[in-house]
């Protein structure tokens, strides 16, 4: 067994703060009357709520006082007074929860309006990627950024920013209101309050890059689960189950350390913050019991203080327990920013092209997709409009990036490829490929009626065209045999049909977008040679009339091309025709024939 995978070491930066916070404040700038409103209400929940201990100390007063006159012989309680202050405690309170749901209210929608925003600009900045950048990001990354990512950050902004607004509001109101009671004890409860803020602010700075490296794991781990999805088959096949889950551990367990380190020193502010409070009440308790036998206050206004006392140190705990909500949305916002930022595909031109009208030319074209590597090197050949020409060569040897450079997914390095003697570089990229249809080696459908799959090359085609299509590449016999017929539905993975019928449904695809230039890359190998034959008969009558670029394996399916080219090394060693490469007697002649005696036998 192999050893296990060394852990991949995270990014050791910590979160940048500041452009995380600039980054969502522009999301958040959009939303400036809902957030006024959203802060009104904070407001006026938290006036009403802070009030109401004043009133209740007032309350506990008048009883005090009236017991005070019963014993004395001197009154008695102040039943009226007593009932006013109480009907106003309760009055405000319910005018609190009316401003704290409205508050609830409009944050919930921002947040959630501007998830949705995001998960869209981060779909169009994938279809808007050049090819380089879509390699180079795993999809599990990147859907792990599109979920995990912009949910953590709609939690933070709905949360944390809640909370933290409330808190805000909650700590100045209710220092105002105790220094209304007592300035002195006001400054002896404030006076712990910089021993809290320096506390946070040094975890935070501690345990920050911790929720950063937690994402990134969370994303690889991710791109991990999705490729063995999409590989099972080959993973049992090759019996790599156990790697499999060793790769998988690996992954899991960096998650499982950040998470744990994260969440472990970001909760140590909680119980700090609690000693802190319950040192506070101590010391009030001493000085108000101090001040009530100087008559100073009355006992009311001490049990005011008290509840005051909870009512500002409960916000400075919420703000330290809503801290990893912050830094996971600040961490997620990075993340998200980054790949947002990635620049799109370049397309300078907005120059249309309409038709192929002469003749396709590769001028010395050289390319690499590594500045020290080139895969293609001073490649020179032209194709006249009609012609089908094929490409051979073993694996490596260029052909499908010929094609790839061809629809500008990569711009080549030297040279030049030209339509009708105008470099393509000129073209409008879109327009470029709206010229061009292609049937990989790798068939791509999408999990939908088989119908649609084939309406796909043209979404305005009837019903009619698609099952013409469909019989063209001789797919409409199994297609009938299936339960639901044309309206049968592939599942996710489309594997509830063979390989070989989903190249058919590919290349049905590809006809009915009735493309003037056609790329066929080994559009044959996954079916079977009676079948081959059959989408060999369709495919002549397809390319009739239609420049075409067929790479091919299996060199009896080329032997009418026009022009066959074949490659070793990126560069073009033999071309002519069938029967002018077997009188060359070289690389064509020597692997058609191994071709043959391997089907002999």
């Amino acid at each position: 067994m192999s050893p296990p995978p060394a852990k991949r070491k995270p990014p050791e930066k910590a979160t940048d703060n500041k452009k995380a916070i600039k980054n969502i404040l522009k999301l958040l700038g959009g939303y400036k009357l809902k957030l006024i409103i959203t802060v009104v209400c904070a407001i006026f929940s938290t006036v009403f709520s802070v009030i109401s201990p004043l009133l209740i100390g007032l309350a506990t007063t008048t009883i005090f006082n009236g017991i005070n006159n019963i014993m004395h012989h001197t009154g008695t309680i102040d039943f009226n007074s007593l009932f006013f202050y109480l009907s106003i405690v309760v009055v405000l309170y319910i005018i609190s929860a009316v401003f704290s749901y409205l508050q609830s209210y409009f944050l919930v929608g921002i947040s959630t309006d501007i998830s949705y925003n995001l998960r869209s600009k981060v779909m169009d900045k994938i279809t808007s990627l050049s090819m380089e950048d879509v390699d180079e990001n795993k999809r599990g990354d990147i859907l792990s950024r599109m979920t995990n990512d912009v949910d953590s950050l709609q939690t933070g902004i709905t949360q944390a920013f809640l909370q933290m607004l409330t808190a805000i509001i909650t700590i100045i109101g209710v220092f105002a209101m105790m220094l209304y009671i007592n300035v002195w004890m006001t400054l002896a409860t404030v006076i712990l309050i910089p021993i809290s803020f320096v506390m946070i602010i040094l975890v935070t700075r501690y345990s920050q890059s911790y929720f950063l490296k937690q994402l990134v794991f969370k994303g690889s781990l991710n791109a991990q689960i999705d490729e063995t999805f999409t590989g099972h088959d080959i993973i049992r096949a090759f019996n790599q189950e156990d790697i499999s889950i060793e790769k998988f551990e690996n992954d899991n367990d960096n998650w499982y350390d950040q998470e744990w380190k994260s969440q472990f020193f970001s909760s140590l502010t909680g119980p700090a913050m609690n000693f802190i409070s319950n040192f506070a009440y101590v010391l009030i308790a001493v000085l108000g019991a101090i001040f009530v036998l100087q008559r100073e206050i009355a006992v009311g206004d001490i049990l005011a203080f008290f509840q005051y006392i909870e009512n500002f140190t409960r916000p400075i705990q919420q703000i330290t327990r809503v801290m990893n909500l912050v830094q996971t949305a600040m961490a997620a916002t990075e993340r998200i920013f980054e790949f947002l930022e990635l620049d799109d595909e370049e397309n300078p031109s907005d120059k249309q092209i309409t038709s192929l009208k002469d003749e396709i030319t590769f001028e010395n074209v050289s390319f690499g997709y590594t500045p020290n590597e080139k895969i293609i090197k001073d490649l020179t050949f032209n194709v006249k409009k009609g012609e089908k020409i094929a490409i051979v060569g073993e694996t490596g040897a260029g052909k499908t990036t010929i094609v790839k450079l061809l629809m500008r997914f990569y711009d080549v390095n030297n040279g030049s490829i030209r339509i009708d003697g105008v470099d393509i570089e000129e073209y409008d990229k879109h327009s470029l490929r709206s010229m061009i249809g292609m049937v990989l080696q790798d068939s791509w459908l999408f999990s939908d009626t088989i119908a649609n799959n084939i309406r796909y090359g043209n979404l305005n085609a009837s019903d009619e065209e698609v099952i013409e299509a469909a019989k063209q590449v001789y797919a409409d016999n199994f297609i009938k045999q299936l339960p639901d017929g044309y309206e049968s539905v592939l599942n996710e993975d489309t594997d509830n049909i063979s390989h070989g019928q989903k190249q058919l449904l590919t290349i049905a695809r590809t006809i009915l977008s009735r493309k003037e230039i056609l790329i066929l890359d080994e559009a044959t190998s996954s079916v079977d040679t009676r079948t081959e034959k059959l989408i060999q008969k369709a495919m002549d009558r397809l390319m009739e009339n239609r420049t075409s670029f067929i790479i091919a394996h299996r060199l009896s399916t080329i032997k009418n091309a026009d022009k066959i080219l074949v490659l070793e090394n990126g560069e073009i060693i033999e071309s002519g025709t069938h029967e002018e490469l077997l009188g060359k007697k070289g690389y064509y002649y020597n692997t058609l024939n191994a071709q043959n005696k391997e089907n002999i036998i």
